[in-house]
C-alpha cells in the first residue's frame, strides 16, 4: 500500500547492462550481414555504419517498449499474463494431494513470530497467486506478500481480526507498476491513471468483472467473484468497514498517481472444505507446480512460496 520507490541504482545499471547487450548484438549482427555481403561479392559496406544502424533500431525498439509507445509494453505484459494464465490453468488440472495443499497453505516459510500466515489468496485470470499475512501496516508486513487489513472508520486500531468467508475481508499488497508481482495485475494498463482516474476525478472500472478470486485458509476455499474497481484516497478507510453481507476488498496502489488506491470489490458466491473443493480450485494453490509472485528482487529479494522458490517447502 505504500508508494514505491523505484532502486535507483539498480536501474541504472539495468540500463547500462542493457545497453551493452544492445551493442553487442549490434555488433554481431552487422558482422554477419557484412560476411554475407563479402560471400556474394557485393561490396563490404562500411562496417561501422551497418553497426551503427542496427544499434539505432534496437535502441528506438527499447525506447518504444519502456515507453509504452502505442501501448507496446501493455500489450506483451497483458500477453504474458494471458500465457501464465493458461499455464496455471493446466497445471491446476494435475493430480493433487489435498491434506499436502492445505499444509502448504498454511506453512509459515519465514519462521517470524511477529507475522502470523493466514493462507493464500489466487486470481488466476492475471496470474496471481500471493500467501497472507496479518500485517498490511508495515513494510516488513507487505514484503511478505498479502496482508489483512482491518483499519477501518469503525475499528482505526484494527482490534478485529477479519475472518475469510465473514464480513468484508480486506487485503492489500504492493503494485510494483510491473504487470505481475505483487497486486501489479489488477491494474487494467501499466503506469497508466485512466480509467481510475479521468480529468482528476475518481472513476470506476469494470475490466476483470465476475473474475473469481479465491482465498484459502486452513478450512478450506473461499470463492469471490469481482464486481468492479473504484478509486479513493488512501484515507479513505471506510471501505474496509465491516458488512453484513461477506465480501472481499483488495486495495494497492494507482500508478503513477501514487496518491490514490485501486479498491477491487467482489463478493462471496461460494465456499468449500479442502475435502469437497473441485480439484482446480485445489490444483490452484499447489505449490508444488504453481509459481508464486511475492518478490521483486529490487525492491523485497526472498524466496518465493512456489515452484518458483522452495515449492511449498518440498525443495
Amino acid at each position: 500500500m505504500n508508494q514505491i520507490i523505484p532502486n535507483t541504482q539498480q536501474e541504472i545499471l539495468h540500463t547500462f547492462w542493457q545497453a551493452g547487450i544492445l551493442f553487442a548484438i549490434a555488433v554481431v549482427l552487422a558482422f554477419i550481414i557484412s560476411r554475407i555481403r563479402k560471400a556474394r561479392g557485393r561490396a563490404h559496406g562500411d562496417f561501422l555504419f551497418i553497426t551503427s544502424v542496427l544499434l539505432l533500431i534496437l535502441s528506438l525498439g527499447i525506447f518504444a517498449y519502456h515507453s509504452n509507445l502505442f501501448g507496446i509494453k501493455d500489450y506483451f505484459a497483458k500477453f504474458q499474463v494471458q500465457q501464465q494464465s493458461r499455464t496455471i490453468k493446466k497445471r491446476a488440472a494435475k493430480p493433487v494431494d489435498r491434506k499436502l495443499v492445505a499444509k502448504m497453505v498454511m506453512r509459515d516459510q519465514n519462521k517470524n513470530d511477529k507475522y502470523e500466515k493466514k493462507g493464500f489468496v489466487a486470481i488466476p485470470s492475471v496470474s496471481i497467486l500471493l500467501p497472507i499475512y496479518d500485517d498490511a501496516y508495515s513494510v516488513a508486513g507487505l514484503n511478505l506478500g498479502a496482508d489483512f487489513a482491518n483499519r477501518s472508520a469503525e475499528d482505526p486500531k484494527g482490534e478485529q481480526t477479519p475472518m475469510m468467508g465473514r464480513g468484508n475481508y480486506g487485503l492489500a499488497a504492493h503494485n510494483f507498476n510491473d504487470g505481475r508481482t505483487g497486486f501489479s495485475a489488477l491494474q487494467e494498463k501499466l503506469n497508466v491513471n485512466a480509467s481510475y482516474l479521468v480529468n482528476g476525478q475518481t472513476g470506476t472500472n469494470r475490466w476483470l468483472k465476475n473474475k473469481p478470486v479465491y482465498l484459502a485458509n486452513g478450512d478450506g476455499i473461499y470463492e469471490y467473484r469481482i464486481t468492479k474497481q473504484t478509486t479513493t484516497l488512501p484515507t479513505n478507510v471506510a471501505v474496509l468497514n465491516q458488512t453484513d453481507q461477506p465480501q472481499l476488498t483488495i486495495v494497492s496502489c494507482l500508478f503513477p498517481n501514487t496518491n490514490y488506491r485501486i479498491i477491487t470489490h467482489a463478493k462471496l458466491v461460494k465456499q468449500y472444505t479442502w475435502q469437497k473443493a473441485p480439484q482446480k480450485l485445489v490444483g490452484y494453490f499447489n505449490l508444488k507446480v504453481q509459481a508464486t509472485n511475492a518478490r521483486a528482487s529490487w525492491f523485497n529479494p526472498g524466496v518465493e512460496e512456489g515452484v518458483n522458490g522452495d515449492a511449498g517447502g518440498t525443495k
